[in-house]
């Protein structure tokens, strides 16, 4: 449903959905929040914790959990309140500001989702030049300029290029694809270009490439083995591990955004022909649940990343197991252990890693 006028919002009437649609939208949103918060938490905190992680594809990875977060603390729990009610509640206000919520948290995590790719196919294509390329000053840089970039495309619209509209379906406020006016076309098409296209363009090319090199990488081995000369089974299996992770990273991002993202160029392009609710309410449902599933595609996936959470909950209760104040077997290796050493073995890490490690998802997605 679109303003009245500029600056208000006709919020409409409830919508007549069925109780068993309602329960199950609810309990699906709740199960995506829950995972939202618990999994990107879990990222920032084992990031800080573990020195091996701090790195600029960590970094990046972090900026990820930040912009996924806003959608667990902040737009989940409103859209699952206007889902029970089946309307929106809390004022015209508040929807706008959900609105710009939604829009600098999943611009932001698309952004960072991009840059993780660039950042992943110079480690691949060029691994003897990567820490000159992409350096922590650099790292820093692109992580400012990918949330400049989505707060001021959330926040155009207040300043009238563009308008934050009620939409019925999902009873919230979203941006308005289908505006009569210039300024509203305008805005629509540079939101979808610059926000949307654009950065997918670029993980695609970026990911198609680093998959072309890792299935390089993966008939080098195969035919050094034929040719009867010894190769390191280690290396077949990171290459294959590389594909895969490709494979799943590109497959669960075209199944979490392609609903949401061909509702919203039908309404740009085909504005004079309505979609049925229950396709818009999936695609943005399907969009919010990418925030969820960017912690296993990009976190859990990786082995340091689960070597440091697990020395987290490890730590914890070596710390806390005895209360007669003995220490464990662990904190007592890690006070005997030389300096020179005793980082590697506390965070349960090699002390040196191959070169070939670089198909693993730490060191090439």
């Amino acid at each position: 449903m679109n303003n009245d006028s500029k600056g208000s919002l006709d919020l409409g009437a409830e919508r007549s959905l069925t109780v068993a649609e309602v329960a199950l939208s609810a309990a699906f949103l709740c199960l995506v929040n829950i995972g939202i918060i618990v999994g990107n938490i879990l990222v920032l905190i084992v990031v800080w914790r573990t020195s091996k992680l701090h790195k600029p594809n960590y970094y990046f990875l972090c900026s990820l959990s930040v912009a996924d977060l806003l959608v667990g603390v902040i737009y989940c729990p409103l859209l699952i309140a206007s889902v029970i009610n089946q309307t929106w509640v809390f004022g015209s206000v508040v929807c706008v500001a959900h609105a710009v919520t939604i829009c600098i948290s999943l611009n932001a995590s698309l952004m960072s989702l991009c840059a993780i790719s660039i950042d992943r196919y110079y480690f691949i294509t060029k691994p003897l030049h990567y820490r000159e390329i992409v350096t922590s000053r650099k790292t820093a840089i692109s992580i400012a300029l990918v949330w400049f970039h989505s707060v001021f495309w959330a926040v155009a619209p207040l300043f009238n290029w563009g308008e934050y509209v009620y939409e019925e379906s999902t009873a919230t406020c979203k941006p308005n694809w289908s505006g009569d006016e210039l300024l509203d076309k305008t805005y629509a098409l540079c939101l979808a270009l610059m926000c949307f296209l654009l950065p997918v363009l670029v993980m695609i090319i970026a990911y198609l490439r680093i998959y072309k090199a890792a299935r390089k990488q993966l008939r080098n081995i195969q035919n050094i083995q034929l040719s009867g000369t010894a190769a390191n089974s280690m290396d077949v299996t990171k290459s294959h591990k590389a594909a895969r992770t490709v494979s799943i990273i590109i497959g669960m991002f075209f199944l979490c955004w392609s609903v949401y993202t061909a509702v919203s160029l039908w309404k740009l392009f085909a504005s004079l022909s309505e979609l049925p609710a229950r396709l818009v309410r999936a695609g943005l449902y399907l969009a919010v649940s990418n925030s969820c599933v960017n912690f296993y595609v990009y976190a859990v996936r990786d082995k340091i990343f689960r070597q440091g959470l697990r020395h987290m909950f490890v730590s914890h209760r070596s710390n806390y197991m005895y209360e007669d104040g003995t220490s464990s077997n662990l904190s007592r290796a890690a006070r005997t252990t030389p300096s020179h050493s005793r980082t590697a073995l506390e965070l349960g890490f090699p002390a040196a890693a191959s070169l070939s490690q670089r198909f693993s998802f730490h060191t090439s997605l």
